[in-house]
């Protein structure tokens, strides 16, 4: 009697070409999903961003009303709002860093940020999303070095 006739199942080579195909398609899907990740994290960094500008626009007032400022533009480092209390997000507790130019001319005011995560750098200016994020470990803390205005670090 041949006992290979009844035998019922898959052959080595069979379930070799099944984990094959499955790893080729894992392959494929994560490069996808790693790029959707990172434009994710882009974006929430760019958000940040404009949060930070929010709170940049408290501190001034506030620095205004204290007389920390008298005319001209300020320059607030995220450190600085983060220990004001402004800013929820710190060096130490998130790995965040970067500054808020505060430029007023006549009734206009414009914002400028720099915001990092540790992983990506996003800037811009009111109004907009970022000028895109580009890899970086941080961010201007002093609103890239600009000069004449009232620095709050």
């Amino acid at each position: 009697m041949d006992l290979r006739k009844n035998k019922k199942g898959f052959t080595l080579v069979e379930l070799l070409a099944v984990i094959v195909i499955l790893a080729v398609i894992i392959l494929i899907a994560s490069n996808s999903v790693l790029s959707q990740m990172d434009r994710a994290r882009k974006n929430v960094l760019a958000s940040e961003g404009n949060i930070l500008i929010d709170s940049a626009k408290n501190a001034y007032q506030f620095a205004i009303l204290e007389g920390g400022i008298k005319t001209g533009s300020a320059c607030f480092s995220l450190e600085y709002l983060y220990k004001a209390g402004l800013y929820s997000k710190g060096k130490e507790k998130d790995n965040y860093t970067g500054s808020v130019l505060v430029k007023p001319e006549g009734n206009i005011v414009t914002y400028t940020y720099w915001i990092s995560n540790g992983s990506f750098v996003v800037s811009g200016e009111t109004g907009t999303n970022g000028n895109g994020a580009v890899a970086g470990t941080s961010a201007s803390e002093n609103c890239g070095n600009v000069t004449g205005a009232n620095m709050f670090n």
